[in-house]
């Protein structure tokens, strides 16, 4: 039986799988702000600045420990996220504070800028 076939047996609100969709080249993260899917090396990791602080900042080498969440460097983003609460939820924390990390977005860049 074909993949087609069998989804078309499943009723109408089953989607195909996204592996159906084509291949996808590299690792693919999940923005906290929009839920639009991308390219790891498109989006921000955010990460919380240290234990104590409950301060947002961005990751720009990726390799800091503990919980990340993904952002896409963008303030439309950032905004939705700061609404819908999405940083204490994906990082499993209380209240941040997203300043610092508001200051890289509006910058700019800062998803170019590894140091």
């Amino acid at each position: 039986m074909s993949e087609g076939a069998r989804l078309a047996e499943a009723g109408p609100r089953v989607r195909p799988p996204e592996s159906a969709q084509g291949p996808v080249e590299g690792p693919v993260r999940t923005c906290v702000g929009c839920r639009a899917r991308g390219h790891r090396s498109t989006l921000l990791r955010v990460v919380v600045a240290d234990e104590g602080d409950h301060v947002a900042v961005v990751d720009r080498m990726r390799t800091r420990p503990g919980r990340g969440a993904w952002l896409h460097d963008d303030l439309k983003c950032l905004e939705l996220a700061e609404r819908r609460r999405a940083f204490t939820r994906a990082l499993r924390t209380e209240a941040l504070d997203t300043s610092r990390l508001r200051g890289e977005v509006e910058r700019g860049g800062a998803a170019g800028s590894r140091s």
